[in-house]
């Protein structure tokens, strides 16, 4: 019999309450999607009429050379079958470099441009000109767009609407859209690199062969976009294979067998995978590039790292701008860290890495905010002037989310320790992170801008969201006590407030800097 003391147990709810529920939170994700839509295109078409619109401008950030390179491979899109069919397929597919601009960007916006366009030189700007860079401008806004409403649709279903809309928020204005404005390949490469960080960091919790297929896909188009892929995939092989290591010792260690998701005998088959489809996306470009250069992954901006300031690169690239000469320099006097080395002090080069890496991580957290009056307003410097603090507020959830799970796992049933698949997902932020921040810091004297390292912002918000998430779930599974999850809420809805603030400062008065 039960006690009289006993707790009834909660009536079980409507059959129809989880429906409505349903409906409306789905509802919510719609308009809040449509509302993002508007803002996206609303400020976009402020930023295009505003800045990055002079000759001046379309002359500079290697815009014109994207504009040339389109031009040349506008041919490519019409190929003659006539003679045969290998070769003209083969052309059809984006692989024409000049050794600095990948091919992707240049394939997509030729078939923008009107096949009678000719091209003119490097130093002026034709009405035509004008029109393809505007064009341009506008396919990669909507570009951004539809990739931040994909993200947003699947974020809905797994995460919070507060965590779903700040991320918007975060990865779209913050990240794409500031350098969808340009004629140049980054909002490309931008959604391949986030695409290739995504996967990694599932193929680190679960590295079922498929998706080490998708990094390798993923990872192939962002190379034909940009060529800065490949430290994100060291890092990758790097943490991965050190999680195998870890999974052949506990399957060989007596006693520490257990079960995992992450099956270390799918690594190294995997790890050929990725390669092999890697190399079947980027095929065509390293076919030209051997061709034109007698090297597959032939870089001048490679090059470039081991020069002190763009006037020396340039210079030897004019130099060695043909494959003969490439071939008939030595490779003992090819630029390289050695070379370099040899005619640097250490103190020289730790100097230019120290003052590099500073100024890069000054360009991604606080690339400067407009000190506003009301009487006498100046042009805003950007839209999230301050996205260093947003993306701090966002790890400071994390880190909030994940002290909190601690402290209260030694209360709680289910208690888990930390799993390995944490700590190479931790290690691979963490090092792809490092190994950015090095790689574009030692490239500032050659490169400046915030494109580089901006390439990191949706990536890093993407993942402390995720960790938040994840966390939270698992707590939800332990019944952690509900002041958890409102605390949470609450900060996911105070950043929101901050960035609609943010929004509304610029809608009050809409105008940029050039």
């Amino acid at each position: 019999m039960e006690s009289e003391n006993a707790t009834p147990s909660p009536p079980a709810p409507h059959p129809a309450t989880f429906p409505v529920r349903i409906a409306i939170r789905w509802l919510g994700v719609i308009l809040l999607l449509a509302l993002y839509s508007w803002v996206h295109v609303t400020l976009a078409r402020q930023l295009i009429s505003q800045t990055n619109h002079t000759d001046a401008d379309i002359l500079s950030a290697d815009q014109k050379h994207n504009l040339k390179l389109t031009l040349q491979t506008l041919p490519d899109l019409t190929p003659d079958f006539s003679k045969g069919v290998s070769e003209p397929l083969k052309k059809a597919l984006p692989h024409r470099t000049d050794g600095v601009v990948n091919p992707l960007w240049p394939w997509v916006a030729a078939w923008l441009a009107d096949p009678q366009h000719q091209p003119f030189g490097d130093q002026e700007v034709t009405p035509q000109d004008r029109e393809l860079f505007n064009r341009g401008r506008w396919f990669n806004v909507g570009l951004t767009l539809g990739f931040v409403i994909l993200v947003g649709l699947g974020l809905s279903r797994v995460w919070s609407i507060g965590s779903t809309a700040n991320a918007l928020l975060l990865i779209g204005i913050g990240s794409f859209l500031p350098r969808a404005v340009y004629y140049q390949p980054e909002p490309l490469y931008f959604i391949f690199f986030t695409l290739t960080w995504i996967t990694c960091l599932f193929a680190l919790l679960r590295n079922s062969l498929w998706i080490y297929a998708l990094i390798g896909l993923f990872s192939g188009i962002a190379y034909l976009a940009k060529g800065s892929v490949h430290p994100l995939l060291i890092v990758f092989i790097g943490v991965s294979t050190t999680r195998w290591l870890w999974g052949w010792i506990l399957a060989h260690w007596p006693g520490k067998s257990g079960t995992s998701l992450w099956i270390y005998r799918n690594h190294f088959f995997g790890l050929a995978l990725l390669l092999f489809v890697h190399l079947m996306a980027a095929g065509p470009r390293l076919a030209y590039s051997q061709e034109r250069f007698g090297d597959p992954f032939h870089s001048y901006p490679g090059y470039w790292m081991w020069f002190d300031n763009f006037e020396e690169c340039f210079s030897w690239m004019n130099q060695h701008g043909s494959r003969s000469s490439l071939e008939a320099l030595p490779k003992s006097e090819r630029p390289s860290f050695a070379n370099y080395s040899a005619n640097h002090s250490s103190d020289q080069m730790l100097t230019r890495l120290k003052d590099g890496v500073t100024v890069k991580l000054t360009d991604l957290l606080a690339p400067g905010s407009t000190k506003q009056s009301v009487k006498n307003p100046k042009p805003w410097k950007g839209i999230f002037e301050q996205r260093g603090w947003y993306l701090g507020a966002v790890l400071l959830i994390c880190i909030g989310v994940g002290i909190s799970s601690v402290s209260l796992g030694k209360k709680l049933p289910g208690r888990a320790r930390l799993h390995p698949e944490s700590t190479t997902v931790f290690l691979f932020v963490l090092g792809s992170f490092c190994a950015y921040t090095l790689a574009y810091g030692w490239y500032t004297p050659i490169g400046r801008g915030d494109r580089f390292m901006l390439s990191l912002y949706a990536p890093l918000v993407l993942s402390f969201f995720w960790a938040s998430e994840s966390m939270l779930r698992r707590a939800r599974r332990r019944k952690a006590p509900r002041a958890l999850f409102i605390t949470y809420h609450t900060a996911q809805w105070l950043l929101f407030g901050a960035l609609t603030w943010r929004l509304v400062e610029v809608w009050q008065y809409p105008v940029f800097r050039n």
